[in-house]
């Protein structure tokens, strides 16, 4: 089983997350302080690939949070690298 993935196959999963409206879990690192922030059991919305960002839905409160890719370094439980 794979322990690490690309970043492109990582946008894959994202994507097709969706699209199939699966829920996913991030690990992100926050781009001020550089903490690391976790978002277990959230749908992807939205993305752009030329901005490089999804958007990403909670779906107990509705919370919205946009992620920049390049910050992504975990999903579901498979590290990213570039």
């Amino acid at each position: 089983m794979k322990k690490a993935i690309h970043i492109n196959e990582a946008m894959q999963i994202l994507d097709m997350a969706r699209e199939r409206k699966q829920t996913v879990n991030l690990k992100v690192w926050e781009g001020q302080t550089g903490d690391v922030l976790e978002y277990q059991g959230w749908y992807v919305s939205s993305s752009s690939w030329k901005k490089g960002w999804h958007k990403i839905i909670n779906p107990v409160s509705n919370q919205i949070r946009t992620v920049p890719d390049i910050f992504i370094f975990e999903v579901n439980g498979l590290s990213i690298y570039l």
